[in-house]
């Protein structure tokens, strides 16, 4: 799949993967739509992109409201006429025992791991579908494996993995080729990894865009 005339939507592009993952799809050819919840964040990104002399088109986005992810997405299809790839990458990180966290982190936490992916997931296939598009989707650092201080975190991510990689994201994407990329190599690797080096899922994320038969979900 080149990228040419292609568009892709990348969620969480305020900084680390997201960030680069937006400038490596515009530096592979794809016309890059970078989402971001906050675009007063967007200063990082948009150095980022002048750095590499690339264009990126930087929007908003709260992978949380269901009607601002379609109201994204309906954007996005007025303005380019198709949907070729999405990345959900958005997350939220808050290091904290369970006690010592609040409903509220707790939450955020959620609704950022779990329901965000589903949000825009559910918004996309059917445009993914129609396009033969890829929906790729990158996890936490250290998925499904607990730490002392990450019990929420893990329990958001592992949520997330089991419904992109098992039944349910074969159901959501049929038609669409899913894949799901973990950035670093297991739980012995992330612990010794941290922080990780947002270049380490970057590459992984341009072979899964532009590969004739990109690694799919089991």
């Amino acid at each position: 799949m080149t990228g040419t005339s292609r568009t892709v939507l990348i969620t969480g592009t305020a900084s680390g993967v997201g960030l680069a993952a937006a400038v490596a799809a515009a530096r592979a050819g794809w016309r890059t739509v970078a989402m971001l919840r906050d675009p007063g964040r967007a200063g990082a990104l948009r150095r980022a992109a002048a750095e590499a002399e690339v264009e990126l088109d930087v929007r908003r986005l709260d992978v949380t409201d269901e009607a601002c992810v379609a109201a994204a997405v309906d954007g996005v299809l007025t303005d380019y006429g198709r949907l070729d790839a999405v990345v959900n990458n958005a997350g939220a990180r808050h290091a904290a025992t369970l006690p010592g966290a609040s409903v509220a982190e707790v939450r955020s936490s959620l609704e950022i791991g779990l329901l965000g992916v589903l949000n825009v997931t559910r918004a996309v296939v059917p445009h993914l579908r129609a396009s033969g598009g890829r929906l790729i989707t990158v996890t936490g650092v250290a998925g499904p494996y607990g730490r002392p201080v990450g019990e929420r975190f893990c329990t958001a991510e592992f949520e997330g993995e089991e419904h992109r990689g098992g039944h349910a994201a074969a159901t959501w994407a049929r038609g669409v080729t899913v894949s799901v990329i973990e950035p670093g190599s297991g739980a012995a690797g992330v612990l010794g990894r941290i922080p990780l080096d947002p270049s380490d899922a970057v590459a992984p994320i341009v072979r899964a865009l532009t590969a004739l038969a990109p690694a799919a979900a089991h």
